[in-house]
C-alpha cells in the first residue's frame, strides 16, 4: 500500500511538472474579459458558466459578475453564458491579437415563465448561491440570505440546520454550535470572509453562532471537502460566513422591523423586537467605488423550565429543579468597501462587529437525601467579535494574479457581573429527602416521616446562609494574519487548460483568560425569608411539581441585600483565591502554512491536485491549584509553562466531471486536522490531597487528524433547485476525549483518581446525504406553487480508545448523531410564500464516560416552525413566523433514556414584521 509519505512526494512532483509547464506555455495572442448582468435589474450575476461554444473551454464568473478569458489565438467565437434560472446567451466575439476584448452580457430570467408566481425577489439570492455551488471545483453547499429569511432562523446557526449532514447544539432554545456530519463543533473551522475569527469562549476553539445575526449575511458556505488554499485544521468542514457588500450598480435600501411574543416568559415582558437596515451602492466613474453598510439589532426575552439529575450506580441521589430568565439582545454591524482601478486591480477593505448579551437570573432547587439547597444566580455575560480585512488583487504578468489580504480579529467574552447566593436546608436526622422514580422524567421527592415535623422543602424559616460569591470573568483571543495567493492561467490545447496557484500564510495568536471571584461568608441576623420576594412560578413544568420552584428573592434583592449589609459579610480568602486562579492561563499560538495547487480543465474533467503543510507552536502558562491533607489551600498558588508544536503535511484531490450542463459529479480525497481545545492544552493541575484525586490539563496532545473520502452527484433544476446525493467516509486518528484513570506518574500522587483529556487510537465515521430543493412548477393550477426542501444524513461511526488505567472502549464519536433531516413544504404564488419546517436531529453521545452505561447522551429532538409572508407593494412584504411549536426540549441522558439527567422546555415563541426593498 502506499503511504501518506509517498502519496505526497507524489503529488508533489506532479505539481512541479505542472508549474514548470504552466511558466513555458506559450502565450497566447488575445483574451477577453466582462461582465454578466440581469437584464431587468442591471445587478452582476457571480457563478455564471462563460464557455467557447464548440470548445471545451470556459470559465465562470467571479463574486463581482466579472470573468476573464486568456490566451485565445486571434478568430471569430461564439461565447455561451448559462445560470441556473436564465435564458442561455449566445454572442459572437472577436480576439485580436495582442489585445482584449471588453463585452457586457445580459441574461433574461426564466422566472416570467412560472405564471402568477413571485420569485423574483424571493429566487435571486439562492439562484447565485447554486450557480455558485455548481461551479465550485470542491464539495460544498451555498445557501443565500435569502433561502435563509425563508426560514424563521434569529441567527447563523439555526440556519446553518437547514443544510444538509449539518445539526446544531442549543442554549435556551436557541442554535449555538453547529456539528457537520457527525463531528464535534471543535473539529471545523468558522471563518468571516474566507478569514479564521477569534473565538470568545474560554475553552474552546468554536464559535458561538448564535451571537451573528443571519440578516447581516449575503450567503453562507460550508464546504464539506476543502482544498489546499484553505486553513487545514476542519475535520468536520469548513463555515464561511460572507457579508453583505455592494454589488449593484443602484443604490440599495434594504429595512426589516419586526416584533413578537414568547409564551414562556412570565415576570419579564414577552414582547420581543428586531430591526435591520442595509444601503450599499456603486458610485463614481464607471461604478469603480462600491460600499455597503448594514446592521442589525434584536432583543427578545427568553425562559425555560428544567430539571436535571444526577445517578450513583443507576440511582437517583440529585434532583435539581431549575427556572431561568434570560434578557438577550445581539447586534451585527458590517462595512464593505472596495474600489476597482481598473479591470486587473481591485482594493477592498472590510469590517464587521458583533456583540452579544446574556442577561440571565436562574432560580434553582437543589435536593439530595441529606440536604436542600436554594441559590438564586444574577449573571450578565457578554461576548464581542471584531473582525477587519484590507487587501488588493492585482494581474501582474501575463496571466499571474497576485492577491494578499491582512486580516485582524478580536473577540472576548465578559462576564462582568455574576452573584449568586445560596441557603441550605439540613435536618438533624440525617437523610431526610426520598425519591421516587414512577416517572424518571419527573420524578418525585418527599420528606422522610424520620424527619423534624417543622422540616419541609418550603418552610423558609429553616434554610441557613451558605454562601455568597460575587465573580467577575474576562477572556480575550486576538488573531493577526498576513497571507499572499498567486494564481497563473495557463492553456495547453483549446480543451486542456487551468490554473495554479501557490501562497503562504502566517496567523499570530494570543488568547487569555483571567477569572475573579469573592466568597463571602455571613455574620448577620437577617434570614432567607427576609430577602425573599413574590416571584413564583405557577406553571413549572407544567404542573408536574406540586409547589413548583417555591419562592426566591428578586432580581434586586440579592445585590440590595449584600450592598446594604456588607459590614455582616467576610471574605473566605482561601475559597475566592482557589476559585479565581483555577481556571486562568495565557496562550500564544503561531501559525505558518503554505500550499501549491493546480486545476486542470480537459474536456467535462475538471481536477485539482495540491499540496499544503502547515506547522503551528504552542506556548501556555496555567496555574497549579492545590489542597493538602486538611483540604486547606496551598499557597502562594505556581503557576507553570509548557509549549509544544506539530506540523502537518496535507495533500489533497478533487475531481469533478460535469457530465451535463445540469449534472456535476464529484471525487474528492483530502487530509485534515484539528487542534485540541485551548484549555485542554494548558498545563494546569487542581490536586487534592485528602480526596486523592487530580484534574489536569495535557501540554503533549496531539491534533486530531483525518483522512476523508467523498463522493458526490448533484443535478441542478433550471427552476431553481438541486437533487444531489453523496457518501463520505473520514478515517480519524488521535481523536481527544476526556479520560478517568489511575495516576501513573511517579511521585506524591501515584495513584491518585485522575481525570484529563488524552489522545484515542483512531476512529471511522461513514454517513451519506441526500438533498432535495424543488419548486413543482411542473404541476397545473394552484398546485404550480408547491415546493419541498428535503434533506436526509446518515452517519456511523466507531471510535476506539485506550485509558491510561488501560481499559479498551468502543464507542460513537461525540457529536455523531445517527439520524439528521429536514422537510419543509413551501407554498409561492401571486406574492404569497409560506413554509412548513420540521427539523430533526438524533441523539449523539456528548460526553465519554467509565462505560457506555453511564455515558451523557444528547437526545434526539424534533422541531416544528411556520413562516409566511406576503407581498402588498412592489417594495413592501409583511410575514410572520411561528418557532418550536413542538416544545421541543433539550434533553440529555444518562446511559439509557429513561435516566434523564437534563430536561429544559421554552416552548413557543413567533414574530410579524414588515420588509422594505429600494
Amino acid at each position: 500500500m502506499f503511504s501518506l509519505r509517498k502519496i505526497s512526494g507524489l503529488l508533489a512532483t506532479c505539481l512541479v511538472l505542472i508549474i514548470c509547464c504552466s511558466q513555458n506555455v506559450h502565450a497566447q495572442n488575445g483574451s477577453v474579459r466582462g461582465v454578466v448582468l440581469d437584464t431587468g435589474t442591471q445587478e452582476r450575476l457571480p457563478g455564471a458558466t462563460v464557455m467557447l461554444s464548440s470548445r471545451d473551454r470556459g470559465t465562470t464568473t467571479d463574486a463581482n459578475g466579472s470573468f476573464r478569458i486568456r490566451n485565445l489565438q486571434p478568430g471569430t467565437y461564439q461565447l455561451e453564458v448559462s445560470y441556473i434560472g436564465y435564458e442561455t446567451a449566445t454572442v459572437e466575439i472577436e480576439v485580436i491579437s495582442d489585445s482584449t476584448t471588453e463585452i457586457e452580457v445580459s441574461l433574461n430570467d426564466n422566472f416570467t415563465e412560472l405564471d402568477g408566481i413571485t420569485i423574483v425577489g424571493n429566487r435571486q439570492g439562492q439562484v447565485r448561491a447554486l450557480s455558485m455551488q455548481k461551479n465550485a471545483l470542491n464539495i460544498k453547499n451555498v445557501v443565500s440570505s435569502d433561502l435563509i429569511g425563508r426560514f424563521p432562523d434569529p441567527n447563523v446557526a439555526e440556519a446553518l440546520q437547514r443544510i444538509p449532514g449539518i445539526s446544531i447544539q442549543r442554549d435556551q432554545g436557541e442554535g449555538r454550535y453547529v456539528q457537520i456530519r457527525g463531528t464535534d463543533p471543535n473539529l471545523s473551522n468558522v471563518m468571516i470572509n474566507g478569514e479564521q475569527i477569534a473565538a470568545p469562549e474560554g475553552d474552546d476553539r468554536t464559535v458561538a453562532l448564535d451571537m451573528i445575526p443571519s440578516d447581516i449575511l449575503s450567503s453562507i458556505e460550508v464546504t464539506k471537502a476543502i482544498t489546499p488554499d484553505m486553513d487545514g485544521d476542519a475535520i468536520g468542514g469548513s463555515v464561511n460566513l460572507n457579508t453583505l457588500s455592494a454589488i449593484s450598480d443602484e443604490r440599495v435600501i434594504n429595512m426589516t422591523l419586526n416584533t413578537g411574543y414568547n409564551n414562556q416568559v412570565v415576570q419579564n415582558s414577552p414582547l420581543l423586537g428586531q430591526g435591520s437596515i442595509s444601503i450599499g451602492e456603486r458610485l463614481g466613474e464607471n461604478n469603480k467605488f462600491g460600499y455597503l453598510i448594514s446592521g442589525s439589532y434584536n432583543r427578545s426575552n427568553r425562559a425555560s423550565d428544567n430539571n436535571e439529575m444526577e445517578y450513583d450506580d443507576g440511582e437517583l441521589d440529585v434532583l435539581e429543579l431549575r427556572d431561568y430568565e434570560l434578557t438577550r439582545e445581539r447586534l451585527g454591524l458590517v462595512s464593505a468597501f472596495d474600489y476597482r482601478l481598473n479591470d486587473e486591480t481591485r482594493f477592498f477593505l472590510n469590517a464587521n462587529y458583533n456583540y452579544f448579551s446574556d442577561l440571565e437570573y436562574r432560580r434553582r432547587v437543589t435536593l439530595e437525601a441529606d440536604e436542600v439547597a436554594r441559590d438564586f444566580k444574577d449573571r450578565l455575560e457578554e461576548q464581542q467579535i471584531f473582525s477587519a480585512s484590507a487587501g488588493g488583487e492585482h494581474a501582474v504578468v501575463g496571466n499571474t494574479v497576485l492577491d494578499y489580504k491582512l486580516s485582524y480579529s478580536y473577540s472576548d467574552q465578559n462576564t462582568p457581573t455574576d452573584k449568586e447566593i445560596s441557603y441550605v436546608l439540613e435536618d438533624d436526622s440525617g437523610d431526610f429527602i426520598e425519591f421516587n422514580r414512577n416517572n424518571p422524567d419527573y420524578p418525585q421527592f418527599s420528606v422522610s416521616s424520620s424527619a423534624d415535623p417543622s422540616t419541609g422543602v418550603y418552610n423558609y424559616s429553616r434554610y441557613e446562609y451558605d454562601e455568597f460569591a460575587d465573580a467577575s470573568e474576562i477572556t480575550t483571543d486576538r488573531h493577526f494574519t498576513a497571507k499572499m495567493n498567486v494564481t497563473t492561467n495557463f492553456s495547453i490545447a483549446d480543451d486542456a487548460y487551468g490554473f495554479v496557484k501557490y501562497g503562504a500564510l502566517g496567523r499570530f495568536k494570543k488568547k487569555d483568560r483571567d477569572v475573579t471571584e469573592n466568597i463571602y461568608g455571613y455574620n448577620g441576623s437577617i434570614g432567607f425569608q427576609s430577602i425573599l420576594g413574590d416571584f413564583e412560578d405557577n406553571d413549572f413544568l407544567s404542573n408536574r411539581y406540586a409547589n413548583g420552584i417555591g419562592l426566591f428573592p428578586d432580581r434586586s434583592g440579592v445585590s440590595n441585600f449584600f450592598n446594604n449589609n456588607q459590614s455582616d459579610f467576610e471574605l473566605e480568602t482561601e475559597d475566592s483565591i482557589e476559585a479565581s486562579g483555577e481556571e486562568d492561563y495565557n496562550a500564544t499560538e503561531d501559525t505558518f502554512a503554505a500550499y501549491a495547487m493546480a486545476n486542470i480543465q480537459t474536456g467535462k474533467l475538471s481536477s485539482l491536485i495540491g499540496l499544503r503543510y502547515e506547522y503551528t507552536q504552542v506556548d501556555y502558562t496555567a496555574n497549579i491549584t492545590e489542597f493538602d491533607d486538611q483540604d486547606d489551600l496551598i499557597t502562594p498558588i505556581p503557576s507553570v509553562s509548557d509549549k509544544n508544536s506539530f506540523g502537518f503535511l496535507l495533500p489533497m484531490a478533487h475531481l469533478t466531471y460535469r457530465a451535463s450542463d445540469n449534472l456535476n459529479v464529484r471525487l474528492a480525497w483530502t487530509n485534515t486536522f484539528s487542534k485540541p481545545k485551548y484549555f485542554d492544552l494548558a498545563p494546569y493541575r487542581i490536586i487534592a490531597r485528602q480526596d486523592q484525586e487530580i484534574e489536569l490539563g495535557n501540554p503533549d496532545l496531539d491534533p486530531a487528524r483525518s483522512t476523508n473520502l467523498d463522493f458526490m452527484g448533484e443535478y441542478y433544476f433550471s427552476n431553481v433547485g438541486i437533487l444531489s446525493a453523496g457518501v463520505f467516509y473520514k478515517r480519524i486518528n488521535d481523536f481527544i476525549f476526556i479520560s478517568n484513570f489511575d495516576f501513573q506518574e511517579q511521585g506524591p500522587y501515584l495513584g491518585y483518581e485522575a481525570v484529563q483529556p488524552i489522545n484515542g487510537d483512531d476512529a471511522d465515521l461513514f454517513g451519506f446525504e441526500l438533498n432535495l430543493q424543488q419548486q413543482l412548477t411542473f404541476l397545473p393550477g394552484f398546485l404550480s406553487g408547491l415546493g419541498i426542501y428535503a434533506n436526509y444524513t446518515y452517519t456511523w461511526s466507531e471510535a476506539r480508545l485506550t485509558t491510561e488505567g488501560g481499559t479498551d472502549r468502543t464507542v460513537s464519536l461525540p457529536g455523531q448523531a445517527e439520524n439528521v433531516a429536514n422537510l419543509a413544504l413551501s407554498y409561492e404564488k401571486s406574492g404569497f410564500s409560506g413554509r412548513l419546517s420540521l427539523n430533526y436531529a438524533g441523539a449523539f453521545v456528548d460526553e465519554i464516560r467509565e462505560s457506555s452505561s453511564s455515558d451523557r447522551i444528547y437526545d434526539e429532538r424534533y422541531q416544528l416552525d411556520v413562516s409566511a409572508s406576503q407581498q402588498i407593494l412592489p417594495n413592501i412584504r409583511v410575514f410572520a413566523e411561528m418557532i418550536n411549536l413542538t416544545n421541543a426540549p433539550l434533553r440529555y441522558y444518562n446511559g439509557v433514556s429513561n435516566r434523564p439527567e437534563q430536561q429544559e422546555f421554552y416552548s413557543w415563541w413567533g414574530n410579524v414584521g414588515v420588509k422594505l426593498n429600494f
